[in-house]
């Protein structure tokens, strides 16, 4: 897979740019170099290579150039042509406000222009973005590497400059080890398969010792110790609330209440209708007397018999007065003495009457206690205090048996955690094992790698290259590239930025070469490839380009006018494709002011 051509919908402002398949400089030309508000270096150079990453479908980001500056690239719509194989391209449409809307189109001749054509006329326009990554990854076909996307190696491929700090793990790839180094296991010919799922098994482990460390408050050290206590208090407990409920079963009601009620009617209740039968004759007799008190008043007036009489010409009415007189005499004479005895009689059965209400009232006394006592006897009281221990066993019994639940859990994730562990020593050993093959193997792509890697890095600095590949102290994988004099000791020239960075341009094109004629992409993008390298090195590394362009890789290269002036043997015509410069906007890759 080649680049072949990447346009727009607006050729006046950014212009075709066609692709040899063989060696491509976009070079940009001082030509005002006395002009300090100048900058050969905000020319496009490095835009360029983020513009090809957003038409391989990288993600929208807002600190890409043209999502930064949505605003002036809103109206623009891209289109990259890609040669699959002989005669066979595809091209992509895909604008900056919908950006996620992919249209494909596949077609037998090179060069075209389709930025005119409707959506109708495309091949294909997957429903999600999510589907044209997939439907585009199906088309290029990089099965050469196996367990991996385009867009992994797309990202090594083109590197910007912010990529060439390290050879191995790229800017975006500072997270997580785990996205990046199975594919880079794969990429150098060892089983990326394991080292994915080392990383998924470590993080099983981790995600499980979190769990037993938040799962309960006992010793999880020994949570066989802790669950065997509990089954101990468990069985107590249970023996225990299985007495008292028998205890509580048993009691009898009945029993003690009709007990008690004999008791009352026996006694109490039989002296208390008594007496409240004698409290009622009393006050009976009480209210008799004193209502024979008003009664017994002789309402008799002889004066007014006598003037009856006399007026009615009665004979002897004065010998009947006076009789009457004697007779009310005597009638009062036999009352006084009668309510004497009344009157004493009343007394004593007002007396009788209090001591009788007294008695009354102390025994309304003694009947309420025998009732308290009856609640609160000693039998009721230990009923009272069963079932409430009752309720507290039952909830120490279902405290242990969460307890007990979270201590299983725990055994149960422990157990997990070991089966995990044995199989992350099996996955080690695997690892080692085909570590082991590989390193051994001349035949193998790593071995190829080193060696071209090592004759490129010979070729140009006169050092020795050396990529190796290890275990580090956590077990995972490890990548190394440095420079050796040639007596095979470490020097320290990889930490300088230059010489850094031709370690990276070194390893991409070995690793490119390496997969010459396979299912791989045959194109590398090198951003800035001289900069800052000694004339004689860039001869040298022009030389190496040259070489790989005409064996069929395709470099894209970017460079500036005073990088190349020391060359022996200049860039020809031909192999520059594109030319930026300094002077006005028209020298842009987008001619259009800066933003």
């Amino acid at each position: 897979m080649k680049l072949s051509k990447l346009y727009s919908n607006q050729p006046n402002l950014f212009q075709p740019i066609i692709f040899n398949q063989g060696l491509n400089f976009i070079y940009a030309d001082i030509r005002q170099p006395k002009n300090q508000q100048l900058d050969s270096h905000n020319l496009g150079k490095t835009t360029l290579a983020r513009l090809l990453d957003f038409m391989f479908l990288a993600k929208k980001h807002r600190e890409q150039f043209l999502f930064a500056n949505e605003e002036i690239f809103k109206s623009f719509i891209f289109f990259l042509e890609i040669r699959l194989a002989t005669n066979h391209y595809l091209t992509i449409k895909r604008g900056v406000t919908d950006n996620a809307k992919i249209f494909f189109k596949e077609h037998e001749t090179f060069h075209q222009d389709y930025h005119q054509l409707h959506d109708e006329g495309w091949s294909f326009s997957p429903p999600s973005f999510d589907k044209a990554k997939q439907y585009l990854d199906g088309k290029l076909n990089l099965t050469a590497v196996k367990h991996g996307s385009y867009r992994q190696i797309i990202n090594y491929l083109i590197r910007t400059q912010e990529d060439f700090g390290q050879v191995f793990q790229l800017n975006k790839y500072r997270g997580k080890d785990s996205d990046w180094k199975p594919y880079m296991a794969n990429l150098l010919g060892f089983n990326g398969n394991l080292v994915t799922q080392q990383y998924q098994v470590k993080k099983q482990i981790a995600d499980l010792k979190t769990d037993i460390k938040n799962s309960s408050t006992f010793n999880k050290k020994n949570a066989s110790e802790a669950l065997s206590r509990v089954d101990n208090d468990l069985l107590i407990r249970t023996k225990e609330l299985a007495d008292i409920q028998d205890f509580v079963s048993k009691f009898n009601f009945h029993e003690i209440d009709q007990k008690a009620i004999e008791e009352l009617v026996a006694s109490i209740d039989k002296k208390i209708v008594h007496l409240n039968m004698q409290e009622y004759s009393l006050k009976n007799s009480i209210y008799h007397i004193e209502q024979s008190f008003v009664e017994d008043k002789i309402k008799f007036n002889p004066q007014e018999v006598q003037q009856l009489f006399h007026e009615a010409n009665v004979l002897f009415a004065e010998q009947v007065v006076k009789d009457f007189e004697q007779l009310i005499a005597f009638n009062l004479a036999i009352t006084k003495e009668r309510n004497e005895y009344l009157k004493q009689e009343l007394e004593e059965n007002k007396v009788e009457l209090s001591r009788i209400q007294d008695e009354l009232k102390n025994l309304n006394l003694e009947r309420a206690k025998q009732l308290e006592f009856l609640q609160e006897s000693e039998l009721i009281n230990k009923f009272k205090d069963s079932n409430h221990q009752v309720s507290e066993i039952q909830s120490q019994i279902l405290y242990l048996e969460q307890q007990k639940k979270a201590i299983e859990h725990v055994l149960d994730l422990q157990k997990k955690q070991g089966a995990l562990e044995s199989s992350l020593v099996n996955i080690k050993n695997q690892i080692q094992t085909d570590m082991t093959k590989v390193n051994n193997s001349k035949d193998s792509i790593f071995s190829q790698i080193r060696l071209y890697f090592h004759e490129i890095i010979m070729q140009v600095l006169d050092k020795n290259g050396q990529i190796s590949v290890f275990l580090n102290s956590e077990d995972n994988f490890e990548f190394k590239a440095e420079y050796h004099n040639k007596k095979g000791i470490k020097t320290d020239e990889s930490k300088g930025s230059t010489y850094h960075k031709f370690l990276c341009i070194a390893f991409d094109l070995a690793v490119t070469r390496t997969y010459l004629g396979k299912n791989f992409p045959q194109f590398i993008y090198i951003d800035g490839v001289f900069d800052a390298l000694d004339n004689r090195k860039k001869q040298l590394l022009l030389e190496i380009l040259r070489k790989y362009a005409d064996i069929g890789i395709q470099i894209i290269a970017t460079t500036i006018n005073s990088e190349v002036q020391g060359l022996i043997t200049p860039l020809e015509p031909s192999e520059i494709i594109l030319t930026l410069h300094d002077d006005g906007q028209d020298g842009r890759l987008f001619k259009m002011p800066t933003w």
